[in-house]
């Protein structure tokens, strides 16, 4: 499981002398992401406005994906569907933060007049060790509700000025609201974020599904034991996704690694899976999606029988144990 690679590389960001900047991710333009200048305040000030936003996303990172209850699981867990904090690569395949490598010198200003088309809030942490520079990028979906418009009938209001502070006013060029939301996180090449519905709407997850089913169809090609191997690439490009998320946990079981001979014995002599398939010859022979979905059961070996009672289980989910040792027996 990946929690403890992840944690300690947050930390290892969060517990230096960071950097910190913010951008502002665009809707649409030539340019998708904007540095979004604050007012530093003075070098030496614990209260300059900067300063508390960095440190408010900090303390929300903590909060949020640091906790020791918080449980971690690998993109290719994505079938499964708990209440994980997932971990999805991005690669030649599926980079959808593809413009966070844009360089800095050609990094423009955000303006206000760039507000209507702000999509996202962006916090950079960074550090520099030994020649490395390491970045945590906190990323803050910018809700409808937190952007003003003028339309509405609700107000926002400023002090009048800094020698009348108990009169106000309107202020007129509202902008929209930082929180303490934090969605997701992009570390090096991967995605953290328990939202999977926000991964759906906004940033192309199902083609992450699909190549990874795919990578997984591929496991299976090289057994050698389905004979029509264009059965297995036909369900996963179903037009429901459901299909390659099942497909795609294959890499986690040791069945891929087997021999086409061993498969095949088991195959003919294990209760569970004998008469399951057609074999023609030394291949088995999909007919159905029904055996494509047999097949997937049987490299991710969805069921488990106990070695107490004898009793077979549904095991759909599920991670593989470490033996009890020895040393943990009085």
């Amino acid at each position: 499981m990946p929690k403890q690679r992840i944690i300690t590389a947050i930390n290892e960001v969060l517990n230096e002398q960071f950097g910190f900047e913010i951008y502002i991710v665009m809707k649409e333009g030539e340019q998708l992401i904007k540095r979004f200048v604050l007012d530093e305040g003075s070098p030496n000030a614990t209260d300059g406005f900067k300063r508390k936003i960095r440190e408010s996303i900090k303390e929300a990172i903590q909060s949020k994906f640091l906790t020791d209850d918080s449980k971690y699981a690998n993109g290719d867990d994505l079938a499964n569907e708990q209440a994980f904090f997932y971990v999805i690569r991005q690669d030649d395949a599926y980079q959808p933060f593809s413009y966070l490598s844009v360089p800095e010198n050609q990094v423009e200003n955000f303006k206000l007049s760039d507000k209507n088309n702000a999509d996202a809030i962006l916090f950079k942490f960074s550090f520099q060790r030994n020649g490395e520079l390491k970045q945590l990028w906190a990323y803050q979906k910018i809700l409808p509700a937190s952007i003003p418009n003028r339309r509405t009938k609700y107000f926002q209001l400023i002090r009048k000025s800094q020698d009348r502070q108990d009169v106000f006013t309107e202020m007129k060029e509202q902008m929209f609201i930082i929180t303490r939301k934090i969605d997701l996180l992009i570390l090096g090449d991967e995605i953290i974020t328990a939202d999977i519905k926000l991964m759906e709407r906004h940033f192309g997850l199902e083609t992450f599904l699909r190549a990874s089913a795919t990578r997984a169809v591929s496991s299976i090609t090289t057994v050698g034991l389905v004979g029509n191997d264009d059965k297995l690439q036909e369900y996963v490009q179903r037009p429901n996704k459901k299909y390659a998320k099942k497909m795609m946990q294959i890499h986690k079981f040791p069945v891929a690694t087997m021999s086409k001979e061993s498969l095949l014995e088991k195959l003919q002599t294990v209760e569970r899976w004998k008469n399951v398939f057609e074999i023609q010859g030394t291949q088995v022979h999909l007919r159905t999606f029904t055996d494509v979905e047999n097949i997937i059961d049987l490299f991710t070996e969805r069921y488990t029988k106990s070695e107490v009672t004898g009793q077979e289980y549904d095991t759909s989910v599920k991670d593989k144990a470490e033996p009890i040792s020895n040393n943990n027996i009085d």
